[in-house]
């Protein structure tokens, strides 16, 4: 079933939190919400996939989690992180005139440098429901040089790309209409289509890889994805591997 509610229809705004995901999470008010967004000046202990730490630069950010319900089955719901990273593709090329690309499975690259992180988590919910939380981070003003020195050369900002201030409220507005309707999209039996879009934007194609098999550290070359949203690699053995999670390092 397709929620009536819309993404955005109520938004709580705070100062400062520790990360607005585990806020969700923690606490079943919000969790039970569909549509509901927590946004956030400053996370002091936001979260990246695998546990890495989020590197959070107070005012120069949108930080915030979205909460969405759907009984489409789990495996059909590990498509999300890469929808969510398409929506928010779609709303920077939209509303500034740029050309973001996607790296599997979750950020958003303006250039080579990361403009944009995604952490999607999920707890199961009543009648057969999924509660999803969608964790988005994009760094919007600034420049590099006000992240951490380690990592002044991977990230990016969208006002350092365009060379003048972002409305952080439009375009917060305008992710969340994407992703209202892509997940529409989606529940509707939208997947392929979706990744098919997806696909267009993929920074994927040719790019080496390392990664864990069997617990042993391989090395290949991103070839596509899947239609269930999985990376393909061609591995230097000549084996072909279908990798649907874990962590996967980007060599190039």
């Amino acid at each position: 079933m397709i929620p009536v509610k819309s993404v955005g229809h109520t938004i709580l705004r705070l100062e400062e939190v520790p990360s607005t995901n585990t806020l969700v999470l923690e606490d079943p008010s919000l969790l039970d919400d569909h549509g509901l967004v927590v946004i956030a000046r400053h996370q002091t202990a936001g979260r990246g996939r695998m546990g890495r730490k989020f590197a959070s630069v107070p005012g120069a950010q949108l930080l915030f989690s979205v909460v969405l319900h759907s009984a489409m089955p789990a495996e059909a719901l590990a498509v999300s992180s890469l929808v969510s990273g398409l929506a928010v593709a779609e709303a920077i090329a939209a509303l500034l005139a740029l050309e973001p690309v996607l790296k599997w499975p979750n950020d958003v690259y303006v250039g080579q440098r990361k403009v944009c992180g995604i952490l999607v988590e999920m707890k199961p919910g009543n009648e057969g429901q999924h509660r999803i939380v969608i964790g988005i981070g994009i760094n919007c003003q600034g420049a590099p040089r006000d992240f951490p020195p380690e990592l002044q050369d991977k990230l990016t900002t969208l006002a350092w790309e365009t060379k003048a201030p972002v409305d952080s409220e439009a375009l917060l507005q305008a992710v969340l209409s994407r992703l209202d309707t892509d997940f529409r999209r989606l529940e509707a039996g939208g997947r392929v289509p979706l990744l098919d879009e997806w696909r267009k934007r993929a920074w994927l194609q040719g790019r080496r890889v390392r990664f864990l098999l069997d617990r042993q550290r391989r090395e290949g070359t991103a070839d596509a994805i899947t239609d269930e949203g999985h990376l393909v690699i061609l591995i230097d053995d000549g084996t072909r591997h279908v990798h649907a999670s874990g962590e996967v390092e980007w060599l190039d």
